[in-house]
């Protein structure tokens, strides 16, 4: 298992953010993180990438605990796009995602054609080709977001890991994204809000309350009764004439008399 962690817990105050949370993620695999809000898939995420020290568990990056390893060593084979990114730095588009290559850079490793060229692909993958010179304060949080996801894949890591990576995007993007994601040959996890976009995930967990309340595929995981439970909606499923996968359409729970 290329990530995976164990009884993971967060708590802030005596009260439990995340508790006993358990996954292992295989190699390659696109797993969807869904829940209602506050149910704490940001902060399952950031403890997986080592930004927050978790209060009970332990994760394992490779084989070994994530509190062995150094910063750099987790850079190199990890990342992760929070929803919220802003900086204080008067910084370029170019300049953001350079930063994804300095995990690998060191005196003896100076900057590189190499590292050049994965920066310029990594902008090209999300449209953002002829924005390299604009200032990150000048861009939209759907632009910015795009910024941080090239940033990432210029770490170039084996460990994706993405929070609502289609927050702030137009239509086209949203899409454009999630199938760059998808067709990445590494372990991408995300967090998402929108169950249909989930859908083309190869596992779904399921969180609510801090805890993991069930793990599968989505035509296992996705079912009305659990819509209704999780989330309190009522969800019908169609088929796509265009392609033939399910679609969810949405009501609102009645209330009984």
């Amino acid at each position: 298992m290329i990530l995976r962690c164990e009884n993971l817990g967060w708590r802030v105050r005596r009260k439990e953010i995340v508790s006993n949370a358990s996954l292992s993620m295989n190699e390659g695999e696109m797993l969807g993180l869904i829940g209602p809000n506050g149910s704490g898939k940001s902060t399952l995420l950031r403890m997986l990438a080592g930004v927050r020290y978790p209060s009970t568990g332990r994760v394992y990056l490779g084989g070994t605990p994530m509190a062995e390893l150094r910063q750099r060593d987790i850079a190199q084979k990890l990342a992760l796009v929070e929803q919220h990114a802003d900086t204080e730095e008067r910084i370029t588009v170019r300049e953001a995602v350079e930063l994804g290559r300095t995990p690998f850079l060191s005196v003896l490793q100076p900057w590189s054609h190499e590292d050049e060229a994965i920066v310029l692909h990594a902008i090209a993958a999300v449209d953002l080709h002829g924005f390299e010179n604009r200032n990150w304060h000048t861009l939209s949080g759907g632009e910015r977001q795009r910024v941080q996801i090239a940033r990432a894949l210029a770490q170039q890591p084996q460990v994706l890991l993405l929070d609502e990576p289609t927050n702030h995007l137009d239509i086209k993007h949203q899409l454009a994204i999630l199938q760059l994601v998808k067709e990445l040959p590494i372990t991408k996890v995300v967090a998402l809000h929108d169950l249909n976009q989930a859908m083309i995930c190869d596992r779904i967990c399921v969180m609510h309350s801090g805890r993991i309340e069930t793990l599968g595929a989505p035509c296992e995981i996705l079912t009305e009764e659990r819509l209704m439970k999780t989330f309190g909606v009522c969800g019908h499923f169609m088929t796509d004439p265009f392609d033939g996968s399910p679609v969810i359409r949405f009501h609102r729970a009645h209330k009984e008399d």
